[in-house]
């Protein structure tokens, strides 16, 4: 699958970020609670050139690779959405990490690199990161190292390459959202449903916006709330599914191996006892043998 060059973080002006923040704000409906239980804000401000650096890199990687417009932006903002209480809305965040069904919205790129390499030295290797949340265990070789995988174009442009793909496939940009997340006949239909929700509340408030027009709150980022709280919770779901699957594959593994290890040594046994009635037997003959020499 051909990736685009990256697009680097240091060349988006400032005029660009200021734009991009502007084009994807989203309803206050969706508010701090957007976080989740399970996930933990950085303690670092909020700073809006940091929520700026996923709006303005999937815009790029839609034109470059002929994406409908915002469409890219919002499966990030379903993937890594996160409240700034002073701009009132959620944007993608680029340092986020989602692993064992619990995701990790860091305060700096040099931090999520730190929490992916704590992952891995615990042997963790199902890893999301970034704008796009690219899992590392399939996709890590698109990348040169977590310096690359975490630059908000290079993130990007990967993703919207691998939606092109999907695309080119499936014949279908629903079917191919869906199977940005999953091929399941369930979870990949529910985030379908979920991206388009957002993707149609930002065309709105984009139309709205540019028409001077106040913006009408509709159920959409409710709704979106409610559906990444449902996405988290079955990710960590399946997350525990797994770790019980891998558990009770090794207890089989293991139960296998013992009866195998107490059948070789009742076979053993029964062995060295036919080789010593045996030996019993060729010696008392021998006996008998000998005697019966010497009495002749």
């Amino acid at each position: 699958m051909p990736i685009a060059k990256a697009l680097s973080a240091k060349a988006l002006s400032a005029r660009a970020v200021l734009v991009a923040l502007a084009a994807l704000l989203v309803p206050a409906l969706l508010g701090p609670a957007l976080i989740g239980p399970a996930q933990a804000a950085p303690t670092a401000p909020v700073t809006p050139e940091a929520h700026g650096l996923c709006v303005a890199a999937t815009r790029q990687a839609e034109i470059d690779n002929r994406l409908p417009p915002h469409l890219l932006a919002a499966i990030s903002l379903a993937e890594t959405g996160r409240w700034s209480s002073p701009h009132k809305a959620s944007f993608s965040w680029p340092w986020t990490v989602m692993a064992e069904g619990v995701g990790r919205y860091l305060p700096s790129k040099a931090a999520a690199i730190a929490e992916v390499r704590r992952l891995q030295a615990r042997g963790i290797t199902n890893i999301d990161v970034g704008c796009m949340q690219i899992n590392l265990y399939y996709h890590g070789d698109a990348f040169r190292d977590l310096e690359h995988a975490f630059d908000p174009g290079a993130n990007a442009e990967y993703a919207a390459a691998f939606l092109a793909d999907l695309n080119e496939t499936t014949q279908s940009w629903p079917k191919a959202v869906a199977y940005y997340h999953s091929r399941d006949e369930e979870r990949g239909p529910y985030y379908q449903k979920k991206v388009y929700e957002l993707w149609y509340g930002q065309r709105e408030h984009l139309v709205a916006s540019a028409a001077g027009l106040p913006i009408v709150h509709s159920a959409v980022a409710r709704r979106h709330m409610e559906d990444r709280q449902e996405m988290l919770k079955e990710r960590a779901r399946q997350t525990e599914l797994q770790r019980v699957r891998a558990a009770a594959r090794a207890a089989n593994v293991a139960f296998l191996q013992r009866q195998a290890d107490l059948t070789e040594a009742r076979m053993m046994s029964e062995f060295e006892a036919r080789k010593a009635k045996a030996l019993a037997a060729f010696r008392e003959r021998k006996a008998k043998r000998e005697a019966q020499q010497q009495g002749g």
